[in-house]
């Protein structure tokens, strides 16, 4: 099977047909496993990278958040409040 082919299956399908291969194989034959394998490994670096934009968005917000209260707090003390 091409990996093309390989990759236009639904996670279902390659379950099915791995189990189907599995029955008549002594060996160990891993192209379906090793697809659903890379499949998952995919939607981890999708969610990883989604956390760590969000991650370097609070950074900024809490950057400029502690950045306005030292000028405000610079600023009540140089007036005298």
């Amino acid at each position: 099977m091409k990996i093309e082919d390989l990759r236009k299956l639904s996670e279902d399908e390659l379950i099915r047909r791995h189990d189907a291969s599995m029955q008549n194989r002594v060996a160990h034959y891993n192209i379906f496993l090793d697809e659903l394998a890379r499949r998952e490994a995919m939607r981890q670096g999708e969610r990883m990278e989604t956390l760590t934009a969000s991650i370097n968005r609070l950074t900024w917000v809490i950057t400029i958040a502690t950045i306005l209260g030292v000028l405000l707090t610079a600023a009540g003390l140089l007036s005298g409040n």
